[in-house]
């Protein structure tokens, strides 16, 4: 994994997002890039997400649907 900046308000708006379903969720850290999209460091764990549903964040707020999001949600790891 590489850490990066790349996204990173994509990345941040997402994650906070996503804690809005699920408020086990901790706040954003630093996110890497990764084979499969971002790995992203939390608080209390991890998410993983696409660079797409970053970028689109980024271009387009209202392209990232619900069902995107909990996708990611789902992907949720505590430590």
């Amino acid at each position: 994994m590489t850490k990066t900046d790349r996204y990173i308000n994509g990345v941040q708006a997402v994650t906070n997002l996503v804690r809005g379903i699920n408020s086990e969720i901790g706040y954003y850290k630093e996110h890497y890039f990764t084979e499969t999209g971002f790995a992203v460091k939390l608080s209390n764990g991890a998410i993983n997400m696409s660079v797409e549903v970053a970028q689109d964040y980024e271009a387009q707020p209202s392209s990232v649907t619900p069902e995107r999001i909990k996708s990611i949600v789902d992907t949720f790891r505590k430590i």
